[in-house]
């Protein structure tokens, strides 16, 4: 009996050695594997860095690729993707196809060119020039409810003006025709201006009607469009033919 505890003794304390050991090279191998740790991360981080890069990198260069061509593309292959609809390839018609299309898109751009002038043109509203001009304009009345634009007119300007200068010349023309000017239908159906009345005849529109007056507040609305349509050198004033006719008329009138 006791040959045999003393065996079961010597295999506790070998059990007991060994866990020890073992548990010292467990935490070796931890506290190695800790160590470790930041350097995998690092390496992981490079790994990933340099896998993006490649990434960008193909990207790019099919980017490229698709810009400037394949250089292992085929004849055949370009002309297959520049191939025109309906015509076979190779062909003669196909490249003047071809030109009718750049020829068709050089008139639409010709086209839009002159559309483009001729909006600067028609928007042209400068009078600051001893040029003679033609005029064309029209008065405007912007009073809420009574919106309404007048019959337009034409004029020849030889003189060097602003625009307010013209629109305060043409909206006094027009204050002192108003007994001339035709009243607008919309203003008849409304009885505007103030103090007008209207005869059943101007009412049906069997008669005319003018305004004949405004007052000073409906006249602040008052408002003038214009634009220069074209422009011409002045002819040279031929003074001395002037005095000529100047003296020819006194002498007839005497």
């Amino acid at each position: 009996m006791s040959n045999r505890d003393d065996f079961r003794q010597q295999n506790g304390r070998c059990s007991e050695g060994s866990e020890t050991q073992r548990g010292s090279t467990s935490l070796v191998e931890l506290f190695g594997q800790m160590m470790m740790f930041p350097l995998s991360v690092f390496v992981y981080g490079m790994e990933l860095f340099v896998r993006t890069i490649q990434g960008v990198q193909k990207v790019a260069d099919e980017g490229m690729t698709v810009l400037v061509g394949s250089p292992s593309q085929t004849l055949a292959e370009a002309d297959k993707v520049n191939q025109i609809p309906g015509v076979a390839p190779g062909s003669e018609s196909g490249l003047e196809g071809s030109l009718a299309i750049s020829s068709t898109d050089n008139g639409v751009e010709d086209d839009t060119e002159k559309n483009v002038k001729e909006t600067i043109k028609m928007n042209d509203t400068d009078l600051s020039d001893d040029m003679l001009k033609l005029v064309r304009y029209k008065i405007l009345f912007v009073k809420r409810d009574y919106e309404t634009a007048f019959p337009e007119k034409e004029e020849m300007v030889h003189d060097n003006m602003t625009g307010d200068a013209f629109a305060a010349w043409k909206v006094a023309e027009f204050i002192q025709r108003l007994g001339k000017e035709e009243v607008p239908m919309k203003w008849i159906n409304k009885n505007f201006p103030k103090r007008r009345t209207y005869t059943p005849a101007e009412k049906a529109g069997t008669a005319k009607a003018t305004i004949n007056n405004l007052d000073e507040d409906d006249k602040k609305y008052l408002r003038v469009y214009f634009e220069v349509l074209a422009r011409y050198e002045r002819e040279e004033a031929r003074h001395a033919e002037d005095q000529i006719k100047v003296l020819e008329d006194i002498r007839d009138k005497l």
